[in-house]
């Protein structure tokens, strides 16, 4: 496997001839965060500065005018998330600078869970009387409560939800927490990463408690998520799921969400680098 180089600078954005990047060391990546008039010299520079600093993955999110690009480039199509800018489609591009990053295990249990989760599509039903924990969003007094669930479940993960400053500059500006609520206890949570510019949703940070998966918390908070964003005005929602691990897969097919690719050894969670489902479902 590809060395997980020690974070010894901190994450940072940058500017790469007109393009804005995400420099990612926690996930020992570049992310490109957006294209503007994306040449091949451009690209070039982009690796260039990757490889200099052993970051060995680059993603980006692109629209069809950048796309013959990144693949003249040496980019390769890991997926793709419909209608996510503005209601048209984003090409989710990857870049390794080393090929041992493209190696991993676990190939058949993946696909095997992936089948299993297709085949639950589109059943969750809202059982409003069943259901008896209390939904809401969260509030800055629940920051202490969410750091001790977040890091409870998370060895590691790919944004510091364990950092009290980052979940306080976060919540319910850029982030839309929701949790599920037992007796004053917070028991799981799931938020909405916000792209008001185009108009799409991350549904990611989601955690539960072991002793109460099973019981539909995450399908439920989901479910709440969708009709805020609904009513916001979000067209389209997306998540990155870990490919190993069946539940949130389960919950997201549910949802009918669609399988929509895989991105391989894309983030650092639960102590090392794992693959992340793309799952889509657009709303508006």
């Amino acid at each position: 496997m590809f060395i997980n180089r020690p974070k010894i600078d901190y994450d940072y954005y940058t500017k790469i001839d007109q393009n804005d990047i995400y420099v990612d060391y926690t996930n020992n990546r570049v992310k490109i965060i957006n294209l503007n008039n994306v040449s091949l010299q451009s690209i070039k520079q982009i690796i260039h500065f990757a490889s200099n600093r052993h970051l060995n993955k680059i993603i980006c999110n692109c629209d069809i005018n950048s796309f013959e690009t990144l693949l003249n480039s040496g980019f390769q199509l890991e997926g793709k998330i419909d209608s996510y800018f503005k209601g048209k489609d984003a090409f989710c591009m990857s870049y390794f600078t080393i090929d041992n990053r493209k190696d991993y295990k676990n190939k058949e249990k993946e696909n095997l869970f992936l089948l299993q989760s297709l085949n639950v599509k589109n059943t969750f039903v809202f059982k409003e009387n069943s259901f008896k924990y209390n939904i809401r969003n969260a509030t800055e007094n629940d920051i202490d409560q969410l750091i001790a669930l977040f890091s409870s479940i998370f060895v590691t993960y790919p944004s510091p939800v364990c950092d009290k400053k980052y979940l306080k500059q976060t919540m319910n500006k850029k982030v839309l927490y929701k949790v599920a609520v037992d007796n004053g206890k917070i028991i799981g949570v799931a938020s909405a990463d916000l792209d008001k510019k185009n108009l799409n949703a991350e549904i990611t940070d989601c955690a539960t408690y072991p002793d109460y998966r099973g019981k539909g918390v995450l399908s439920n908070i989901i479910y709440f998520l969708q009709l805020d964003l609904k009513k916001m005005g979000f067209i389209s929602l997306y998540s990155l799921s870990r490919a190993i691990n069946p539940s949130i897969n389960f919950v997201l097919s549910k949802h009918n969400y669609n399988f929509r690719g895989k991105l391989i050894n894309n983030c650092n969670i639960c102590g090392g680098f794992e693959n992340m489902n793309i799952w889509v479902k657009v709303i508006n």
